[in-house]
């Protein structure tokens, strides 16, 4: 079986040459690279949407994501569902904090008996991050993961909030369990 996040001379790919060949962009406030690739045709009118939608949104959208040690998906909320496909790369620590309840720790990638999985579900109204899984030092690492998303209703920037300091340390008081991964997985303030 040829892992196909390497290249055909069998030299592993980079995160830069993957942000070319898809076209990836920098996703604002969030961190990590992304690409639009499918929003769907079919408009949902906003009599048939919750109160959380302003307005009307496409059913679905479908985007590309890829993070590196140096960019991860900081804490963001959206109304909508998601649902993540590991493509390949590391695997991807996620942590969901949902408006009731405990925490919800997965790991993303294509090892299934190590407690890997390939797909994520997000529900609408749960905070969420993840970054690149810690690894062990023997393990080889590519330093980059491939994420797809599917977001239904679509993505649309005015649904989308990401944290701010005073909501992190309020998620890190509530969620004190994991107030340390709470923290970790911060917006960066880096000037621009």
């Amino acid at each position: 079986m040829t892992d196909k996040s390497q290249a055909p001379n069998d030299t592993p790919m980079t995160a830069s040459e993957v942000i070319d060949l898809l076209g990836l962009v920098p996703l604002p406030e969030e961190g990590g690279f992304y690409n639009e690739t499918f929003r769907s045709p079919m408009v949902l009118g906003a009599e048939g949407l919750p109160d959380d939608y302003d307005g009307t949104r496409n059913a679905s959208t479908t985007i590309y994501f890829l993070m590196t040690p140096e960019e991860h998906s900081a804490w963001h909320i959206l109304p909508s569902d998601e649902v993540f496909h590991h493509y390949t790369g590391d695997p991807v620590a996620m942590l969901l904090l949902p408006p009731e309840g405990a925490a919800t720790q997965l790991r993303l990638g294509p090892d299934l008996r190590a407690g890997e999985r390939p797909q994520a579900i997000v529900p609408g109204n749960t905070w969420q991050a993840c970054r690149l899984a810690d690894r062990e030092a023997d393990t080889p690492s590519l330093g980059w993961a491939l994420l797809g998303c599917n977001v239904a209703p679509g993505f649309d920037f005015k649904d989308f909030h990401v944290a701010t300091p005073h909501e992190v340390d309020g998620l890190a008081a509530r969620f004190s369990q994991v107030a340390e991964e709470v923290r970790r997985l911060a917006p960066r303030n880096d000037p621009p």
